[in-house]
């Protein structure tokens, strides 16, 4: 969730900064080259954060938001925690926060903000 809102900044701050340095210390290195390395890196910063949930997939301890349905947004979802490392369509083992553990598909690796949406498949619930 924040980790992906961090990596771009840093990103971005590290093309910022390398463009920065370069347009200082290099004599052919122009006002227009410095804009279009930093372009190039903004462009580059990006892609890498909306690529890098894909790769990366869920790990054990991601924070995640648990639905009834696909249609209900990650956002109104109940929070939990990753009990296992788990990737798009496949089923993954969750700790709600009431520490009800539950069964469900990863839907999605949402937004730069909200966290991956899990639908619930499976939930064990004591009988009083």
């Amino acid at each position: 969730m924040q980790m992906r809102l961090m990596m771009l900044s840093k990103l971005m701050l590290a093309t910022i900064v390398v463009s920065l340095l370069a347009f200082g210390l290099l004599q052919d290195f122009t006002f227009t080259a410095m804009l279009k390395a930093m372009a190039l890196g903004a462009a580059l910063s990006i892609g890498a954060t909306v690529m890098y949930p894909e790769i990366r997939g869920i790990k054990a301890g991601d924070s995640v938001s648990v639905v009834q349905s696909s249609s209900i947004p990650s956002i109104i979802g109940r929070a939990g925690r990753a009990v296992a490392d788990g990737r798009k369509n496949g089923q993954i083992k969750i700790v709600l926060d009431n520490g009800v553990e539950v069964m469900g598909v990863v839907e999605s690796y949402t937004g730069l903000i909200s966290p991956p949406k899990i639908r619930i498949i499976y939930e064990e619930k004591l009988v009083e």
